[in-house]
Formats: C-alpha cells, structure tokens, sequence
C-alpha cells in the first residue's frame, strides 16, 4: 500500500467556487486498489503553500498527484495564467519531499509536455486518471520505472466505468459556504466541432454516457450525505441530440428530487413538455453555448445552429420561470464591424436574460481555431500558446470591440461587460450564503427595479 497525496492547484473563483470533483474522482480509485489518499484542495485552504508543506511533512506521501484544472483564465482583456503558481507548488515540493512528483488533470492534458518540462514534475497523465495514475502509483512503489514521462489511458472508461464518487466532508462544507455548487457529470466526450473547443480533445468524440440510475444515485447521496442545495451538471452540454439527459431528468422527477440545479445547454430544438419536465426536476437556470450573435458568425465557429434557435430557446425556457445566461465573445472567425453590428441587434432583442460578452478566442493547439491560425500566418507551428494567445478577426480591431460593446451595453445590469465585471459582487452575495450563480440574482434585481420604476 502506498500513501499518495492529491493536489488540487485551481485558485480561480470565477464565475463561482467549483469543487474538484476530477480530483476527488481520481482518489476514489486510488482507495479502491487500496492505497491510503490524502486530498489538499489549495482554495480551500486559503492557497497557502505553507499549509500544503506541513501536509507533505506529516503526511510523508510516497507518490504526489498535482491536478491542473485551469492554464488561464481565457480573458483576453484581464489575462490570469496559472502555470507559475503550479510551477510554484512543485518547487516547494521538491524542497521537501523525495517523492515522485505527477501532473494531471484538464489544464494538464492540454499541454502535457511542455508543463513536465516547465514545472520540473516527474510524471504526467494526460486525460483520464482513475486507471493510469493508481497503475502508475504500483509501478513506482514497485520500482518499476515507466519508460514513458507522459502517460495516457488506452481504453477510455465506459459511462457505467465512471464511479459514484463521495466527496470530501470539509471541503464540500467550504463550497456551500463560499456559495459555490458542487459538480456533478453525467457523461464524457462531446461530438461537437466548436472551433475553440477542448472538450473533444480531452475526452473524446463521441459520448460516453453514465447510467442515469448511477446519476441520480449520486445526486440523491449528495443531498442526503452533504447537505446540497443546489448543484451543476458539469458535462460541455447536457442536452445530447439522442435525448439521454431526459432519462436522467425523468429519473430525478420519478425520485422525487427537486433540489435547483444549474448546466451548460446547446441552443435547438425543444418541446415545451420536455422544458416543463426539467423544471420539475430542479432546473433553476441555463448557461447557454451561444457564443456568437450572429449566424456569419455562428457558421465561423463551427456551431451547429442558428441565432433563431438562440431566441427561441431563450424564450421557452426562460417563459418557464427558468434563468437564462448567453456567453458570447466578439471578434472571431468571420467577425466584420457589420456583423458585431447586427449582433448587438440580436442581443437586444433577447427578453429575460443575461448576457455576458468578451472579445477574442482563446487559441489550444489541437482545435479548429488553431489550425485556422496557423493557415491566415498569426499564429506558427512552432508556437507552444501556452502563454495565452487570442485570436482575432483580421476585420475588427480589439478597441473598435470594447467601443462597441459598451455603448450597445450602456447601464443595462443584465449585460455584462467585461465579463469579470461582476466579480465582486458576486462575492459579496455568496459570502452571504448565496448559491450559484449571480446573474439569476440580477435578473431578479432588474424585474424588481422594473416594477419600481413603474
């Protein structure tokens, strides 16, 4: 049996505190092979290295596990890279440790090689860990070398394979209380091509659905072992074309659990019984994938519908009492001053939401978008992007954006630009025990202000 400590190194709090359920899904198979797993979420231990080495030390853990969830913070207008802090944790480590030091996790995945190179680790997983990394704990505890400095899973896990993971008491108690909502995943992969996508790189193209009696098992445990009173569906969509995250749905209503839940949906095609279905299961608001305003804009990022789906979707569900979000960003493949013109049109006209805005996309090698910016020349092939690198259409510039967004935006509370504009306030609501997301909060705000004014 070895000792293993798991790092999670994520400090970012926006848009809201995200427990690190891909840490805590890893350490569940690492128990489960037998080995004894300490957990050390930096955010909630206030982001002190210095509780991090009196762990090491008392701990004395045979294998280090470090999990990067974020390389950046996509903002092209405030940009945050994480790299140095992880750089930072492994270092310390070293002063004090002997242990073989791995690196995994979705920030990881994206730049495998030149993070072990960059932060002097001795391992990385690239993908999945709940198979490779305990394979790769034996193997060091056995002094088997692996031949291989980056490692990967062969077979990906199937959705029954996903275990139904607990979670760390403590620190689901720090989420709750700093107004964060834990994650839940009913499903890897995504067969979407978005051209700034990762998703499929990371977990594959086709999806890999958990069964919807598993979901609901960990749902029905999260509330009754933890005390959730509001949790995120974390897949890149719930909403697959197959029409599986309705059984889910369904199993939740048959259950009984109404507890309000949040997830990222794809604008299309809905029924009304189908939104009045994921009411009744708890469906407090969406984050719609909209990403563009416009259909020349919509087509240059690969998405696979209309700005007339947007409005529709927006409309039926927030009819059923449902919060909406659009998350746009001006300024990619296809973008002209006319249209982020007649985006700003379209924005307009969308009733009972909120919209956040940003400019420029955020380039990852392996995606559309990167090999759109290597053939127009803005971006080489030798470039390694880990430091962050936007991409913008040839037609706009950066400021003509930022001019255009903010006088189309005004005062509007409901539209917010930047998007970290917010930040603040929303931690001054979730020190007040608020959960979730805040926007649903303004829109509550802007009715209220509505009715007062008249």
């Amino acid at each position: 049996m070895a000792k293993v400590l798991m790092v999670s190194s994520n400090i970012t709090v926006e848009p809201y505190p995200v427990y690190p359920l891909g840490m805590a899904m890893v350490a569940h198979d690492v128990r489960r092979r037998g080995h004894e797993t300490l957990e050390f979420d930096f955010l909630a231990e206030g982001e002190s290295i210095e509780r991090l080495m009196d762990a090491v030390k008392a701990f004395a853990p045979d294998v280090i596990g470090i999990s990067m969830r974020n390389i950046d913070n996509c903002n092209s207008g405030n940009t945050i890279s994480y790299t140095q802090f992880c750089t930072t944790i492994v270092k310390a480590i070293r002063a004090s440790s002997p242990s073989p030091i791995v690196l995994g996790g979705p920030g990881y995945s994206l730049f495998p090689d030149i993070l072990l190179e960059r932060t002097g680790a001795d391992y990385g997983i690239a993908g999945e860990g709940e198979v490779v990394f305990p394979d790769l704990i034996e193997d060091l505890v056995a002094g088997r070398v692996p031949r291989e400095k980056v490692l990967s899973i062969n077979v990906p896990l199937r959705g029954n394979e996903v275990a139904i993971t607990e979670r760390n008491a403590g620190y689901m108690a720090f989420y709750l209380k700093s107004g964060g909502m834990i994650n839940v995943q009913t499903k890897r992969g995504c067969p979407f091509k978005c051209a700034y996508c990762t998703y499929p790189n990371l977990e594959g193209k086709s999806y890999r659905y958990r069964p919807a009696t598993d979901v609901a098992d960990e749902i029905q445990m999260l509330i009754e072992k933890y005390n959730v009173d509001y949790y995120f569906i974390a897949d890149s969509v719930y909403n697959d074309p197959g029409g599986k995250y309705l059984e889910i749905t369904e199993e939740l209503v048959r259950r009984g659990i109404a507890v309000p839940w949040m997830a990222y949906f794809k604008p299309g095609k809905f029924n009304e019984g189908d939104v009045q279905l994921l009411k009744r299961s708890g469906l407090k608001a969406v984050e719609w994938g909209t990403d563009c305003a416009s259909n020349p804009t919509l087509k240059g990022m690969d998405k696979s519908f209309s700005w007339a789906d947007v409005e529709e979707s927006n409309k039926l569900f927030s009819s059923a009492g449902i919060y909406c979000a659009h998350f746009i960003v001006f300024g990619g493949p296809g973008e002209t001053p006319e249209t982020v013109q007649e985006g700003l049109a379209n924005i307009a006209r969308l009733e009972n939401c909120v919209v956040f805005a940003a400019t420029g996309v955020r380039v990852i090698p392996g995606t559309p978008i990167y090999l759109r910016a290597v053939k127009e020349g803005v971006v080489s092939p030798t470039d390694d992007l880990l430091e962050p690198f936007f991409y913008f259409s040839a037609n706009v510039t950066a400021e003509y954006l930022d001019q255009a967004i903010a006088q189309s935006f005004g005062r509007r509370i409901d539209r917010i630009y930047p998007m970290d504009r917010e930040s603040e306030r929303a931690k001054s609501f979730h020190k007040m025990g608020y959960r979730g997301p805040v926007w649903d909060l303004l829109l509550g705000q802007r009715s209220s202000y509505s009715r007062k004014r008249a």
